[in-house]
């Protein structure tokens, strides 16, 4: 069964964060597939993909919806950005114009940030592996990214 799944859920990689051999190795990081890494855990997964996220905030200025998927998913790598965009604000009540601060005090901002990342993981593996129950282990990557909001 495990063969059939999508490789991100395979990885323990929702959001299919590439491998960089330039950068530092996850925290979780158990290995890779020559082309994405592979996580420990679920949670691990989903800490990182906050963690990029969050630096598309602080690095980049980069806030809305429409922003960061564009950076995410660009249409320079063959993605249907529009389409990627419009499915994630129907699956998670959002906006592209919505603003999403992923390291945040305010609670409201932060569910934005799970929902937002919810909705990527079922983009990227497909509606009948991401469901609601998903939720809880985004939640727990989300404050293993953020403890300090736990």
């Amino acid at each position: 069964m495990n063969g059939k799944l999508p490789r991100g859920l395979r990885n323990n990689n929702p959001l299919n964060i590439r491998w960089n051999p330039n950068t530092r190795p996850w925290q979780g990081q158990k290995s890779y597939d020559g082309e994405f890494v592979i996580f420990e855990t679920m949670e691990d997964g989903y800490r990182a993909a906050f963690r990029v996220l969050d630096s598309y905030n602080k690095k980049h200025n980069i806030y809305s919806v429409r922003e960061i998927i564009y950076r995410w998913a660009p249409p320079k790598d063959h993605n249907n950005t529009r389409a990627y965009i419009e499915r994630v604000c129907e699956e998670a009540g959002l906006k592209e114009t919505d603003l999403i601060v992923v390291d945040s005090w305010i609670e409201e901002k932060r569910e934005d940030a799970i929902w937002l990342v919810w909705a990527m993981a079922k983009v990227e593996n497909g509606n009948r592996y991401i469901s609601f129950e998903d939720l809880e282990t985004v939640k727990k990557g989300y404050y293993k990214a953020f403890p300090q909001y736990s």
